[in-house]
């Protein structure tokens, strides 16, 4: 995981925001996510925010071709749970994910973990045969940022198992920043739905490399 700060110019930020403005209301490039908490705005090839992603990816990748570049503009009503993006599920290379927050509230975040699955069923296993009475501490990272929406042990009040994860980093929202890692990590958002004045939240999600399932069709709005 890299967090990366002040890295993005507001020219690039302005252009991804635009992006969703023009094309929110476009069925044929706009994707409900399956756990429905979010509605993602594609960036395809051809389109300055696709061209503004592409450089992005070509400053970390520089060998990544267009086809192995998934991108979208989120509107998220619901936090994200913890888990693992399926992209890189039965991968036979690395893959990558970056998150960049379309608006700054350090209240919010995304944590990462140093934990790596293949995909969420191997996650949802760990969950319910983890040992809460044999396993130690390792962060107190559910009272650093707001964890209410992750996994916890119901024998314990409040006791969360994100602190008992290997914690790798928080990215904390603030434009301009951005985080990088393994898209088989472990993470989560944090609940921004216990402030009152979101509705919602927005950000931007990249996928880099060549998913287990053969590649990304940019045309297919297969996440």
């Amino acid at each position: 995981m890299q967090i990366f700060q002040d890295a993005l110019s507001p020219t690039t930020t302005d252009v991804f925001k635009k992006h969703y403005a023009d094309n929110k209301d476009d069925d044929s490039i706009n994707q409900i996510n399956s756990h429905n908490i979010d509605i993602r705005t594609m960036m395809l090839p051809g389109t300055e925010a696709f061209a503004e992603v592409r450089k992005l990816c070509l400053k970390h990748f520089p060998d990544t071709e267009d086809n192995q570049i998934y991108a979208n503009y989120q509107r998220q009503t619901k936090p994200t749970f913890m888990h693992v993006d399926e992209y890189g599920k039965n991968r036979k290379q690395k893959t990558w994910t970056i998150i960049i927050p379309m608006h700054t509230d350090e209240r919010l975040g995304v944590v990462l973990f140093k934990e790596i699955f293949n995909g969420n069923e191997d996650l949802r296993e760990m969950i319910q045969t983890f040992a809460y009475d044999t396993s130690v501490k390792k962060s107190n990272v559910s009272q650093q940022i707001t964890l209410d929406h992750t996994p916890f042990n119901y024998k314990k009040e409040n006791d969360y198992l994100v602190d008992y994860l290997e914690l790798d980093g928080i990215l904390k929202y603030k434009i301009g920043d951005y985080v990088l890692f393994d898209t088989n990590q472990l993470h989560c958002s944090s609940n921004f739905k216990v402030y009152e004045e979101y509705e919602y939240k927005d950000l931007v999600q990249i996928h880099i490399g060549t998913s287990g399932t053969g590649g990304y069709n940019p045309y297919s709005l297969k996440s």
